[in-house]
């Protein structure tokens, strides 16, 4: 098979864990780098054997010799991005979000309709083994019918000092509207959660939001604590999702020192599944109860790496014409649209009710 070139337009910290995933398949090759950055962009292509480096992604589309292109760019330059890539022919896979908004998610989606290449937004959360196992317990009738699933976020620092919010120097778009899109966690952590609570329930009817603030010493602000409520679209199943910053707990990592607890509560038992960067908490990371039985799941310590490479295979399948990416355009706008409610629910103190159909 013809080697599945790859060109990457983003080459900050998050392109490390991305590259691994292409640089250990068969099929894939790293060939152009692209970033603002020109001596980032050279560090990067030399580190990853690449043909060629760019500091302009338009030029790097028209001139390299590209199967697709992975966008790891600030939020706000997603749509754009997407759409130049797709109309050149290239299959995208993009990070989330698709875009910041709804009307810039409907133009990535006709790109991706009337174009020959696969769209996908990247999300390793769903591609997480105790995520999935918890997924296939559920559809396999272990709890019974869900009522209540319960989502709880800790945003931390980490070891190595990844993403830490008090200085981001390099990262400032974050805290930039028109680049991130309000406040850093909205994208990062509440999409995050929205994400898992449809793939293991599904839509979502109605939401409400409770969030305060917090200021950090480098001037601006993060949207935590907060709690939301919700309920499940055509379902007797209710949400709940609580996000805290915690800056004085540290977990041992060098990614995002970003965790998620999701507790499912069904009919006829229970269900925990833990996703978490840190190595030394995997030991019980999917945990079922049902009948007065306790059973758990330990998962290996490279869980978290090996979710963004399990994503990374399917885009490559789906651009091969072996499969579907998981995550659409279609998904990305309804994740889009939540996110969004969310923020609008804790801007204006009320419920907000969402559309369907």
């Amino acid at each position: 098979m013809a080697a599945f070139n790859v060109g990457f337009i983003g080459a900050g910290r998050a392109s490390e864990l991305h590259a691994r995933g292409y640089q250990d398949h068969a099929d894939a090759d790293i060939v152009a780098v692209c970033d603002r950055d020109e001596g980032r962009a050279i560090e990067r292509s030399l580190d990853w054997n690449a043909d060629a480096y760019y500091t302009d992604a338009s030029r790097m589309l028209a001139e390299a010799d590209l199967d697709a292109v992975i966008i790891l760019t600030p939020n706000g330059l997603h749509a754009e991005q997407a759409i130049e890539a797709l109309e050149a022919g290239i299959h995208v896979c993009v990070e989330r979000p698709v875009a910041l908004t709804i009307e810039d998610a409907n133009r990535v989606a006709r790109a991706a309709d009337s174009n020959p290449g696969i769209l996908q937004v990247y999300e390793p959360c769903l591609f997480h083994k105790p995520l999935l196992d918890g997924r296939n317990l559920i559809d396999g009738g272990e709890i019974g019918e869900p009522n209540h699933i319960r989502i709880a976020a800790n945003v931390a620092n980490s070891t190595e000092g990844s993403w830490n919010l008090e200085a981001l120097a390099a990262d400032h778009w974050r805290f930039e509207p028109e680049m991130g899109g309000h406040s850093p966690l909205l994208f990062d952590v509440n999409y995050q959660a929205f994400c898992l609570a449809l793939f293991l329930i599904g839509s979502v009817e109605r939401i409400e939001v409770w969030q305060s603030e917090t200021q950090l010493n480098n001037g601006h602000t993060l949207g935590a604590p907060s709690t939301a409520i919700w309920k499940h679209f055509q379902q007797t199943c209710f949400g709940t999702f609580s996000l805290n910053y915690t800056p004085d707990r540290t977990f041992d990592t060098s990614h995002p020192p970003i965790e998620f607890e999701v507790e499912i509560s069904g009919s006829q038992g229970n269900l925990t599944v833990r996703r978490t960067p840190s190595p030394e908490r995997h030991d019980t990371s999917v945990r079922l109860q049902r009948d007065g039985r306790t059973v758990t799941y330990s998962q290996k310590a490279d869980a978290y790496e090996r979710s963004f490479k399990r994503a990374t295979q399917n885009f490559i399948e789906a651009a091969q014409g072996a499969g579907d990416p998981l995550l659409r355009a279609s998904e990305a706008k309804q994740l889009l649209v939540l996110t969004l409610a969310f923020n609008e629910s804790a801007r204006h103190a009320q419920s907000v009710t969402l559309q369907h159909g």
